[in-house]
């Protein structure tokens, strides 16, 4: 029976507000969500010194649960050898919670983890169907649903009932108002003592039509208070003082959004990089088409430990979102060879194009002894900063360029495996 930690009170304010139909970028962040549950809390789970019998998993903006109609779930699991493996059930109309209420399903059966589900959802109407849809899923699974309120007002609660475990912060506001620069901060403590990762949804679009307001000149009254209530959410999110910089950016780019859109992103993982004491922050652009070219939303993660995290398995599973992407024009699939062809010829030009970089790399870190794996973890988070996004290419893409190094002579190596060329496990350094 599903098992419901005690809730808080049933009072609410504010209108009902939820997307009935799934779309491609929302089935592409359940994707991800559901791969790095499974991953993190197979990682840190467990009885091993650095390891807990217990994780939480954080939705503060979860919704309904679930969507009238939706799809992306059921043909990825179908496909995929790991999950195939469990009878979980798991739904192309299911949502956050619901993935993770099943996933925590499967780690109580295989007594590997605890994972302690924390849901949050302001509206009241919304708050009850949540309810409604989470109960059953999950026997004895720990789920507390809280009261319908405000983020800002649930929150300190969260942060008392999670008891110091490590814990997966999941955060899609539907737009820029509903998060603080604060709360991110609380939460960069919080998982830089106790471990644990920040998922948030930033909403590129959205962050433009708030800075628009800066320039839209009004003799109302009620639309000068709406405009200034826009601009200070605005700054709340992208951290204290920030109106000194995003307004003067939007007043030079105001006739080219994209590029205002670009820069707050970067500006706004700098300020949790430098300032939300997370050990490393990325971000990763949600796609509806593989061609957009103004992405409507990004994934920005903060993380305790970035090389697991984002070195290894987020930058696969970006991967392979964009791949899945580049696929999905071809809804009659009578065009898998032609575009098999033309993944692999950009796979390959991505190759050739950062190969030199890589070059350059070791040439000024790796002068000293180093596991082949660890080089490559390096030279992703490196060339992260660098204008090469997490899944630009998958981590077998690297290890290809390290063994055509080595045989061009550049990389030298202490140990060789069964085909003579040297392994994840290899130290290896430039010549």
């Amino acid at each position: 029976m599903f098992h419901q930690l005690p809730l808080l009170n049933q009072n609410s304010d504010g209108p009902q507000e939820f997307f009935t139909c799934k779309r491609s970028w929302s089935a592409a962040k359940h994707r991800i969500m559901l791969r790095y549950i499974q991953s993190h809390c197979y990682n840190l789970g467990g009885d091993k010194p650095f390891q807990s019998r217990h994780i939480n998993y954080v939705d503060g903006f979860a919704g309904a649960g679930k969507y009238d109609d939706g799809f992306g779930i059921e043909d990825f699991v179908e496909k995929s050898n790991f999950w195939k493996r469990y009878n979980i059930d798991l739904l192309d109309t299911d949502g956050s919670p619901l993935i993770a209420l099943k996933c925590a399903q499967v780690f109580r059966a295989e007594k590997r983890v605890n994972l302690r589900c924390f849901f949050a959802e302001a509206h009241k109407k919304t708050n009850k169907e949540l309810q409604a849809n989470c109960l059953g899923i999950g026997n004895g699974v720990e789920c507390k649903i809280y009261k319908p309120q405000r983020f800002d007002k649930t929150f300190p609660q969260i942060i008392e009932d999670l008891n110091e475990y490590p814990t997966i912060f999941f955060l899609d506001s539907f737009g820029v108002k509903g998060i603080n620069f604060e709360q991110i901060g609380m939460i960069g403590r919080y998982v830089s003592r106790f471990k644990g990762e920040l998922f948030l949804l930033f909403h590129n679009s959205s962050v433009a039509r708030h800075a628009g307001y800066l320039t839209q000149k009004s003799d109302n009254e009620r639309m000068k208070k709406i405009a200034g209530t826009y601009m200070q959410n605005l700054t709340k999110m992208l951290g204290p003082n920030s109106d000194e910089d995003w307004k003067p950016k939007w007043l030079e780019l105001k006739d080219e959004p994209q590029q205002f859109e670009r820069w707050a992103l970067d500006y706004f993982t700098q300020r949790i990089a430098n300032e939300g004491q997370f050990n490393g922050v990325a971000s990763f652009d949600i796609k509806e088409r593989y061609t957009d070219l103004r992405p409507m939303y990004s994934i920005v993660v903060g993380s305790n430990h970035p090389r697991k995290a984002c070195g290894e398995f987020l930058n696969d599973f970006f991967a392979d979102e964009n791949k899945l992407l580049f696929y999905e024009v071809d809804k009659s699939k009578k065009n898998r060879n032609f575009l098999q062809q033309a993944w692999e010829r950009q796979t390959q030009q991505r190759k050739s194009e950062i190969k030199p970089k890589i070059i350059q790399l070791l040439k000024q870190r790796n002068q000293q002894w180093k596991k082949m794996d660890d080089v490559i973890t390096d030279l992703i988070l490196t060339l992260g900063s660098q204008g090469y996004d997490l899944g630009y290419l998958k981590r077998s893409d690297y290890r290809t360029i390290m063994i055509e190094l080595f045989t061009e002579g550049i990389i030298q190596t202490e140990s060789l495996g069964k085909k003579r060329f040297p392994t994840l496990e290899s130290k290896v350094k430039i010549v």
